[in-house]
């Protein structure tokens, strides 16, 4: 007789499992980029609008969906939030089903998630970075 794989190991379970890990990992890229090079806490306070400071409610916070739905403004104040936003969790929603494919349900899938999240947020970080002049004039 063969074996019946578990319904939680086929590939239509590690691809949705991996889309909305991925969306959840977006979302917390796109806070930790924005709030790590501030020197902001990424605990408190909650999520909330960069200008006009209103906290987001869970409605807001759905990703990509809340993005859309807004078309990348501000519920309260209207302001355009960017498109990084959309951005990254769009990265995130396509690399995490790519990793649940490739490593399974193994602690190796954990790891793998963990360091896409941190290099996406690293990158993110690194061309958000303001250019610095590569030379200074100086007077001789």
């Amino acid at each position: 007789m063969a074996e019946i794989s578990a319904p939680f190991d086929t590939l239509t379970f590690r691809l949705i499992a991996g889309l909305v890990t991925g969306l959840i990992l977006g979302s917390f890229v796109t806070m930790l980029s924005y709030r790590l090079p501030r020197r902001l806490s990424i605990i408190k306070p909650g999520s909330h609008c960069p200008a006009c400071k209103t906290p987001l409610k869970p409605r807001d916070l759905v990703p990509v969906l809340s993005w859309a739905a807004q078309l990348g403004k501000c519920r309260y104040c209207g302001t355009f939030t960017g498109w990084r936003y959309l951005l990254i969790e769009i990265v995130l929603a396509l690399a995490a089903p790519l990793a649940f494919i490739i490593f399974g349900f193994t602690p190796v899938l954990v790891i793998a998630l963990a360091l896409i999240a941190m290099v996406v947020t690293a990158l993110v970080i690194r061309l958000e970075r303001p250019k610095r002049g590569i030379s200074q004039s100086s007077s001789s």
